[in-house]
C-alpha cells in the first residue's frame, strides 16, 4: 500500500496541466505572431500611403485636364475669330476665288478630354487646323501685299496737312542768295514756324540729319527707288530706321540751313533722279 501511493505521488508530480502546454505554445508562437503583425502594420501604412499618393496624383491630373480643357476653349475661340477675320477680309478684298480658307471644325472641341489618348488627338487636330491656319494667312499676307503695295507707298500725299501756300516751283529759277538761274528740284511751302509736315506716303526714315544747305532734313524711302526728302524742318520728330505711315506728322516747319524764310524744301527722288512733286500731289 505504501508503494501504491509512491507511484502516484510520483506520477502526481510529473503531470503537466493542458493549459500549461497551450500556455507554453502561445509563448513560443508570441515572437513570430509579432513579427508578422508588425509586417501587416507596415503594409497597411505602405497601402494608405500610396493610395494617399494615388489620390493627389489623380486630383493633379484631374486639375491639368481642366486646365487643357480650359486652353482647348480658348484655342476655339481664337481660331473662330480668326476664321471670321479670313473671312472678312477675303469678302473686304475679293480675294474668295483666290483664297479658300479652312473652316472651324467644332468636332475637334466636341470630345469628352477625359483620356490622355483623347487628349492627344484633340491636340493633334488643334495643331493640324492652326497649321492650315497660318499658311493661310501667309498666303493672303503676301496676296494683299501684292496687290496693295503701289497703294501703301503711292506718293500722293500733301507734306503740309494745312495745304500752304506754294512760293516756289519745280524746275529753273533765280536762285534767292546769288540771283543766278538755278534748277530747283523741289517745290517750297511757305508756312508758320513749327507748322506740322507729314510724311506724303507710307515707308521708312532712311536719313535725319542737319545739311549745311538743307539744314534739317528728313528723309524717307518708300521703296520701288522712291524717297521723298524734307527740308530746312525747325525740328524733327522721327528718326532713322523708323516706319511711318502716310499722313503722319514727322517733323515741323522752319528756316535752318540756307534758307531766306520759314519754309518747306520738298523733293521726289527716283534713284539719285528728281522728279517734279507736283505731279505727286493729291488733287
Amino acid at each position: 500500500m505504501n508503494h501504491t501511493a509512491s507511484v502516484a505521488g510520483a506520477n502526481a508530480k510529473f503531470h503537466f496541466p493542458l493549459y500549461g502546454w497551450l500556455l507554453l505554445l502561445l509563448v513560443a508562437q508570441l515572437p513570430v505572431t509579432l513579427y508578422f503583425y508588425s509586417q501587416w502594420q507596415h503594409l497597411q501604412q505602405q497601402h494608405r500611403q500610396l493610395t494617399q499618393q494615388l489620390q493627389q496624383q489623380t486630383h493633379y491630373q484631374q486639375q491639368q485636364m481642366s486646365q487643357v480643357g480650359q486652353r482647348l476653349g480658348q484655342l476655339q475661340a481664337e481660331l473662330g475669330q480668326l476664321s471670321n477675320l479670313g473671312q472678312r477680309l477675303r469678302a473686304d478684298y475679293g480675294l474668295a476665288g483666290e483664297l479658300p480658307l479652312p473652316g472651324v471644325s467644332p468636332s475637334v472641341f466636341s470630345v469628352p478630354i477625359t483620356r490622355f489618348s483623347a487628349l492627344h488627338q484633340t491636340l493633334t487636330q488643334v495643331s493640324q487646323q492652326t497649321q492650315e491656319y497660318g499658311m493661310s494667312f501667309a498666303a493672303l499676307e503676301s496676296l494683299l501685299l501684292n496687290l496693295h503695295i503701289n497703294q501703301l507707298t503711292e506718293i500722293n500725299g500733301h507734306p503740309v496737312p494745312g495745304h500752304s501756300r506754294m512760293n516756289s516751283g519745280f524746275g529753273k529759277r533765280v536762285d534767292p542768295f546769288t540771283r543766278q538761274a538755278r534748277w530747283h528740284r523741289g517745290l517750297d511751302f511757305s508756312g508758320q514756324l513749327d507748322e506740322p509736315i507729314a510724311a506724303t506716303a507710307a515707308g521708312v526714315v532712311s536719313l535725319a540729319k542737319y545739311h549745311p544747305d538743307f539744314g534739317n532734313m528728313v528723309e524717307i524711302n518708300h521703296g520701288q527707288g522712291f524717297t521723298t526728302r524734307y527740308a530746312h524742318l525747325n525740328s524733327q520728330q522721327v528718326s532713322v530706321g523708323e516706319r511711318v505711315d502716310k499722313g503722319q506728322e514727322i517733323a515741323r516747319m522752319g528756316r535752318t540751313g540756307r534758307a531766306t524764310g520759314v519754309h518747306l524744301h520738298y523733293e521726289v527722288l527716283k534713284g539719285n533722279r528728281q522728279l517734279d512733286p507736283a505731279r505727286f500731289l493729291p488733287h
